[in-house]
């Protein structure tokens, strides 16, 4: 399975989806599987709108995660349009008690990226003092992560 998402930035912190399921709360990066005919940064762009409600310019892929069976793609955004929160793709009407469990789009602040999935780019950004700079830094040679099983 090939998947993309986002990385964008704001004062707030880095956009996110938190998924709460099985009694569990995580945060993700907005993304999703890319569909047949849909290059990864075109899915990055409508997953951010279907999640978030934000149009998105794509700067570049910054980030590959080997996860399992998948191949997830990160690419370094920036808003040109939207409201952020207004997503409204299917599964942001996901109770928590759902086998999906919920999605809500949210800011999380840079003193918690540690707690962001995929972990290696939570770890890799928690671990530095400007992690935006870091993204742009990886414009000209995107950083591969295989996460553990």
């Amino acid at each position: 399975m090939i998947r993309a998402g986002v990385l964008l930035f704001a004062p707030e912190g880095i956009a996110v989806i938190e998924r709460v399921r099985d009694g569990l709360t995580y945060y993700v990066l907005p993304g999703g599987q890319v569909d047949p005919g849909e290059t990864p940064a075109e899915a990055a762009r409508r997953e951010t709108y279907e999640e978030l409600g934000l149009h998105v310019r794509i700067h570049g892929e910054v980030a590959v995660v080997n996860f399992r069976d998948s191949n997830q793609h990160y690419f370094f955004a920036d808003v040109i349009g939207g409201e952020f929160g207004t997503g409204d793709g299917p599964e942001m009407d996901s109770p928590a008690d759902s086998e999906a469990g919920s999605y809500r789009a949210m800011w999380l602040p840079a003193h918690r990226y540690g707690e962001l999935r995929p972990k290696p780019i939570g770890a890799a950004l928690a671990a530095v003092p400007d992690p935006e700079a870091l993204v742009t830094g990886w414009l000209d040679s995107p950083v591969v992560f295989e996460e553990p099983r």
